[in-house]
């Protein structure tokens, strides 16, 4: 009887034991579905997009295209990028884009170097240690852009009078919108240099010691920039679009440099606005040079660099100004109007503003 009882007795089923390996398994084939339609579909919309950019006359070409990343991320690879338009064209080293599957607005790219652009008259070359991007997307709006760049050097050639060349420890620039200025579709931009070694900045401010430099700038209408060409930046014009330097400074041994202002473009597409000037350390230079092209004028202006301007209200119990090159003085403004720019109240002798289109 008790053997019968055992016989009886109903089994425990395992299905509870299988069931999480089951479950898992499924969610892992789902997953991978998912992955590979995704993938499928970043494929067919990279073919998409280059075959619009042929219509419009430029000519990709990715070397070695591999589309990857399972299971989490969606990785494009170029074992090399360039594009041709017309007699321009460019080329780059490694291109390698990823983004996160569950995160698709937000791209992130390395680019190696070199970089060989031309226009068959004006060649530029290029390269760095590491260069990165980082684009993050709305559906209706770019939200932020980011771009780092370690150890760059570029040699622009073909430019009269001589070629141009320049070097730096770091760039660094930032793209994001405004949410002060939302209703004007405006969207602020920052860029960093240090460590700039430009040989032509060296005959300018004088010295070779590498510079440091900052740029805060605003830029209205900006959603009006749309498509490429001189039709976008018409557009941009029509809508008011306005450039603010809400700060710009450049620093080079002792010798400092700082402006602000709004620049835009008047009805014959020519730079028209205003640009306040301060400055520490510029006295003999400016002196030096705009003394020799300005008639004398020049050497009025050196002085105004080492304190505050002569038609400066005084206060009574006002600081002494520091020595020269500590302290940052006000310099006449720098107007563009009219074709031509001033300097406080004469005019730049020999410069004229061309239309940009």
């Amino acid at each position: 009887m008790a053997e019968a009882a055992e016989t009886l007795a109903p089994r425990h089923s395992r299905v509870g034991l299988f069931a999480p390996f089951v479950l898992l398994g499924l969610v892992a084939l789902a997953w991978s579905v998912a992955w590979f339609v995704i993938r499928q579909r970043t494929t067919e919309g990279l073919d998409a997009w280059l075959a619009a950019e042929a219509a419009a006359g430029r000519r990709w070409t990715c070397a070695d295209r591999s589309v990857g990343g399972y299971p989490f991320r969606i990785e494009v690879s170029c074992g090399a990028l360039s594009v041709r338009q017309g007699e321009a064209t460019a080329s780059f080293g490694r291109l390698l884009t990823v983004a996160q599957v569950y995160r698709p607005s937000h791209v992130i790219a390395e680019v190696g170097g070199p970089l060989r652009a031309s226009d068959g008259d004006v060649a530029v070359e290029a390269d760095w240690r590491l260069l990165q991007a980082s684009v993050q997307s709305a559906p209706d709006a770019l939200q932020r852009a980011s771009l780092v760049i370690e150890d760059p050097k570029v040699r622009i050639l073909g430019l009269a009078p001589a070629d141009l060349s320049g070097a730096a420890a770091h760039l660094e620039a930032h793209l994001r919108p405004d949410p002060a200025h939302a209703a004007e579709g405006a969207y602020d931009a920052a860029l960093s240099a240090r460590g700039l070694a430009v040989p032509l900045l060296n005959v300018f401010l004088g010295g070779d010691e590498p510079a440091d430099m900052t740029l805060d700038t605003t830029v209205t209408q900006a959603r009006s920039l749309t498509g490429r060409g001189e039709a976008s930046v018409e557009r941009w014009r029509d809508a008011g679009g306005a450039v603010t330097v809400e700060r710009w400074t450049l620093a080079k041994g002792a010798r400092r440099v700082e402006a602000k202002g709004s620049l835009r473009l008047d009805n014959l597409h020519r730079p028209a606005g205003q640009i306040d000037l301060a400055a520490s350390g510029l006295q003999d230079l400016i002196g030096s040079l705009l003394g020799a092209r300005a008639g004398g004028f020049g050497a009025l202006l050196g002085p105004l660099t080492a304190g505050p301007p002569p038609w400066a209200p005084q206060q009574p119990n006002a600081p002494q100004p520091a020595a020269s090159g500590s302290k940052l003085s006000p310099l006449p403004p720098l107007r563009f109007e009219g074709g031509r720019a001033y300097f406080g109240p004469f005019a730049v002798p020999g410069l004229r503003l061309t239309p940009f289109y």
